[in-house]
């Protein structure tokens, strides 16, 4: 089995760039989770299909990258989170892993192999949990105002049983490869179902939703 056959058959997304941080390879589970077929990305610099942010929202894929220039030295690169672009325009948290791999069937060619998972889970329980701390350290009063709040109740009345079944699982710490588990559908639809929660529930990200939703009483 060889590389291109090892990494189609994991869960994992996975794209390997050249020297010239163009993409040469882009797996199935890439495309999935981020959207990007794979006739979109292959000879594209990574940077301009992820256009990765930091935890701080700044810049971290770029031209000048400092991974590349990590494995070039053959340092040791340790798995990192970015907020990667999505091929809808939103923004999807991935912890990723490099390995170098230097091809000598193909005149010694270098390449390095990026295998990622979707790590939105970990980082919405960072964010919750840091909230939390936040009125516990501070005494912050983060509950809506009456009206607001039955704003927001009518707002959880237009989900769908299956929007409302994500939100629960999300309540209880599940990420997106859990609950496709658990609902037997894909990665993409939890995202979708994610997406339309948050939107009828007016926030940006899953842990506000679980505040939200738990706030209100609508899960336990």
């Amino acid at each position: 089995m060889n590389i291109a056959e090892l990494l189609e058959s994991t869960a994992d997304g996975a794209f390997a760039v050249d020297t010239e941080l163009r993409i040469v390879y882009w797996n199935q589970a890439a495309q999935d989770m981020l959207g990007f077929e794979r006739s979109e990305t292959i000879g594209q610099p990574c940077y301009q299909v992820l256009q990765g942010l930091d935890e701080s929202h700044r810049l971290f894929c770029e031209v000048f990258c400092q991974v590349a220039k990590s494995v070039s030295r053959r340092e040791p690169v340790t798995n990192y989170d970015l907020q990667a672009l999505t091929k809808k325009g939103g923004r999807q948290w991935l912890n990723v892993s490099i390995v170098a791999y230097r091809d000598e069937d193909n005149q010694g060619k270098s390449y390095i192999l990026h295998l990622f998972r979707d790590s939105t889970n970990n980082k919405d329980i960072e964010a919750l949990f840091n909230k939390v701390l936040d009125v516990a350290r501070n005494g912050n009063d983060t509950a809506p105002a009456p009206d607001a709040a039955m704003g927001n109740e009518a707002s959880f009345d237009e989900l769908t049983p299956r929007e409302r079944e994500v939100l629960s699982l999300l309540a209880e710490g599940h990420g997106t490869r859990d609950i496709s588990q658990i609902l037997v559908i894909s990665p993409n639809t939890v995202r979708n179902h994610v997406q339309h929660v948050l939107q009828k529930l007016h926030v940006h990200s899953r842990a506000d939703a679980v505040a939200r939703a738990i706030r209100l009483r609508l899960v336990e």
